[in-house]
């Protein structure tokens, strides 16, 4: 009985604490039924606590107005009142650790399960709440890391609802329990190859949420309204589709049945599903294909002339003869994955259409990139889009001409970079275009010293004490501080902001003077230049 008392004073404490953060009664009626609490147990938990709360608040408005009227009823006679917080919470004694099975703090004896001495709940992992993907693929929302791990489970710190396994891929998910999919026909989620040169093998998938009942999965390749092909997709785990009854059918199309022809087609794919019943569930558009005729101008990413996007064309000199076409493959990828990533283009990959030129990995001049684009590419403009030629031996971004670069593929982006006007910034693209050796150039300026030039011969020796001291400094990082030294002791010095001269008339002593000119720039490199100056006067 003793412990049965310990285990539901825990339990009030789990609700009380997590309702007092902010979680919901369903989330917190759900994670204590999920350990294994009797559902009408828990109810009545949940009742009894806001019951509690009421007469609680109910006390403190009574004790409120008890006190108010003592107030009134002595207002010449001072009331000496006891300071006492009024809360509707036990303050709990002994709270010298984390029980992790409902991450409450608690001393030992109150603790049902695991106790961790002297910790606090908020600092452990096993109190981390996220979702929890358990051993039959159910996706638990709000749920403690600890219980997670131990239940072998998969504990993932977000949301459940962020998570593509939990939204996507099984009928047990998130999203197919939230919104019901068990059961729809025709369920599913399309996967498969975007793009290819004509003649290839296109890999066409669809997943089923729930397969209970089919009898066959259909693929019918569409051109523009008309079939033009069907093939049956299995689940068998002998046509590209994965696993055997992993509910992902699929198969491989041959794009050769079509007939030749010269630039590009886009085909859709419809999904027909035949149940055991004799119906049918049919997912028009389910996925599209791009099959790339005689044309060297291959998209990079699934769609394809779309005439509203901005287009990036990519193209290769300087390549290797045997890997070269692999190699801009994977360097436009690289070049796309940097300069989505950084600064106000981040959001702006939608706004694009990519390509990559495969007519040749070396061409005479602009003018030739920009012609062949103009043939092979659809909705090509010389004025809306860019063209990227990637070049190992250029080692700067520079202009080829309006809308064409060439640049190094090793490259960064300035985090100054926006999108605000991608047509503007399409113009000044090389200004953010950061190259391995620009990155060296300004690594090395920015090290480098100021340059001091004296004008002052000291070849010869003067008959007068007045000698006029004439000087130049130029710098990469301006602005620079200047000193003018006689003998150690400063006679006078300044500021220059420019690649400047400057003079000083100098009182020497018979004999050798020795004049000294220091200078430091804004980034603290320093120069000298020392004059021996003779006179006889």
């Amino acid at each position: 009985m003793l412990r049965k008392n310990r285990v539901e004073k825990s339990l009030k404490s789990y609700i009380r604490g997590h309702l007092k953060s902010g979680y919901s009664r369903h989330s917190v009626r759900k994670v204590l039924v999920s350990h294994g609490y009797d559902e009408p147990y828990v109810d009545k938990l949940l009742r009894k606590h806001s019951e509690l709360q009421f007469v609680r608040k109910y006390a403190i408005f009574v004790s409120l107005l008890f006190i108010v009227s003592l107030v009134l009823f002595n207002s010449f006679s001072p009331i000496q009142i006891s300071s006492q917080e009024i809360t509707g919470y036990a303050v709990s004694s002994g709270n010298d650790g984390c029980c992790t099975s409902i991450c409450q703090q608690t001393s030992k004896e109150e603790c049902y399960g695991t106790f961790m001495p002297g910790q606090k709940c908020k600092e452990l992992e096993a109190c981390r709440v996220g979702c929890c993907i358990d051993r039959e693929g159910y996706c638990l929302t709000n749920y403690l890391y600890g219980n997670c791990i131990g239940s072998f489970g998969t504990s993932v710190n977000r949301d459940c609802s962020d998570i593509v396994f939990c939204r996507n891929l099984t009928d047990k998910s998130y999203a197919s329990r939230i919104y019901n999919l068990k059961g729809k026909k025709g369920a599913g989620i399309s996967a498969g190859q975007q793009a290819d040169y004509y003649k290839s093998s296109f890999s066409i998938k669809y997943y089923l949420y729930d397969k209970s009942n089919v009898q066959s999965v259909i693929a019918e390749i569409v051109d523009k309204g008309t079939i033009i092909d069907s093939i049956a997709l299995y689940d068998d785990g002998f046509h590209n589709d994965g696993a055997k009854n992993d509910n992902l059918y699929g198969n491989n199309w041959l794009s050769s049945k079509l007939n030749d022809f010269e630039g590009f087609k886009s085909l859709d794919i419809d999904i027909v599903i035949v149940y055991n019943d004799g119906t049918t569930a049919k997912i028009s558009k389910a996925q599209s294909i791009v099959i790339v005729g005689k044309s060297r101008c291959l998209p990079i990413y699934a769609e394809w002339g779309n005439a509203s996007k901005y287009g990036m064309i990519f193209a290769a000199d300087n390549y290797n003869s045997s890997s070269g076409y692999g190699q801009l493959e994977s360097d436009a990828n690289s070049f796309i994955g940097a300069l989505f990533s950084t600064g106000g283009f981040s959001g702006s990959k939608a706004d694009f259409s990519f390509y990559r030129l495969e007519e040749a990995l070396s061409y005479l001049n602009a003018q030739a990139i920009a012609s062949i684009a103009s043939s092979s590419c659809p909705y090509y403009s010389n004025t809306k889009d860019l063209i990227v030629v990637l070049d190992p031996k250029e080692e700067y971004c520079v202009y080829g001409n309006k809308k064409i670069i060439r640049t190094n593929p090793s490259v960064l982006f300035y985090s100054n970079i926006t999108s605000a006007d991608i047509n503007r910034t399409l113009d000044e693209f090389c200004g953010y275009v950061l190259t391995p050796k620009k990155l060296a150039d300004g690594i090395i300026g920015f090290a480098t010293p100021p340059k001091i030039v004296m004008h002052t011969l000291d070849s010869i020796t003067y008959n007068t004490t007045a000698v006029n001291l004439s000087f130049s400094i130029s710098s990469v990082n301006y602005p620079v501080n200047y000193s003018i030294f006689l003998e150690d002791l400063p006679v006078s010095g300044g500021i220059f902001n420019t690649d400047s001269d400057g003079s000083i008339l100098l009182s020497l002593s018979n004999g050798t003077n020795r004049v000294l000119v220091s200078s430091a720039d804004k980034n603290n490199n320093i120069a000298f230049a020392q004059l021996l100056l003779n006179v006889t006067a």
